[in-house]
């Protein structure tokens, strides 16, 4: 399985403004970054799935939905629990913020279709089965479950403390890659617990919890990082000396 963070600037930064990770070519986790790859490389992405509505997780969509519309009968297909998708409908497809595609796509060919996902119902995207898994944050947030028959990754991010992944990522056979967020630095302590968003220390509590048989062979990718401190948490991150941690650069490619 192949996995790149997609990067969000041109400036050659270590940060990253938005969230959009790629598996395999074709299918993407969120949609903050998704319109800053190439056209080519959006026009090779046939799946979104989105985790929650906020909007470093959703800001590139419309911008995407343009650069790969062609008129054909199929189009990209949206994932996403119900809220989101209505949240999508309501407050950025609307004529107001960007254009209703959803109206358009049913008096022309389709710029988009949307599919409502459940927690804990897998769905098969090409080679991969993805399993939505609800977090814990401030609006309903799943993370994911990505499994190519070979090996399989879990994508924590946006959460605070939570549980009901953890208990399913153990249980994982081929799992060799935990993608988790650490967004703020440990003297932050307070705001992610209002947020519901790790820490550093709070991110080691979380990766203590999953009970997998090959836990100290399994890559801790730390994603998420907020970028006005990204310094202050990268330092205590490392200051972890936790085996397998690497922290994911922008555009960074990983193969597990």
């Amino acid at each position: 399985m192949r996995i790149k963070v997609i990067g969000s600037s041109v400036d050659g930064s270590r940060c990253q403004f938005a969230a959009s990770y790629l598996f395999n070519d074709y299918l993407a986790i969120d949609a903050g970054s998704i319109g800053f790859m190439s056209v080519a490389a959006q026009k090779r992405v046939k799946h979104i799935v989105l985790s929650h509505s906020h909007l470093d997780h959703i800001a590139s969509l419309p911008i995407f939905v343009d650069n790969v519309y062609e008129p054909r009968p199929e189009s990209v297909v949206v994932y996403g629990m119900p809220s989101v998708i209505a949240s999508l409908q309501a407050n950025l497809f609307n004529d107001l913020v960007w254009p209703d595609v959803v109206r358009l796509s049913q008096e022309e060919s389709p710029f988009i279709e949307f599919v409502a996902i459940e927690n804990l119902r897998p769905i098969q995207l090409g080679d991969l089965l993805l399993t939505p898994v609800a977090l814990d944050h401030v609006v309903p947030t799943f993370g994911f479950i990505v499994d190519d028959g070979v090996s399989a990754a879990v994508l924590v991010s946006d959460t605070g403390p939570t549980e009901l992944i953890w208990e399913h990522a153990s249980r994982t056979a081929r799992l060799k890659c935990v993608m988790l967020e650490s967004a703020f630095p440990d003297s932050m302590t307070w705001l992610a617990e209002k947020t519901k968003h790790l820490t550093p220390a709070l991110m080691q509590l979380e990766f203590d919890k999953l009970e997998h048989p090959a836990r100290h062979d399994i890559k801790l990718l730390v994603v998420h990082i907020k970028p006005a401190y990204y310094e202050e948490v990268t330092a205590e991150l490392n200051a972890l000396k936790l085996p397998n941690l690497q922290i994911s650069e922008p555009n960074g490619e990983y193969e597990i």
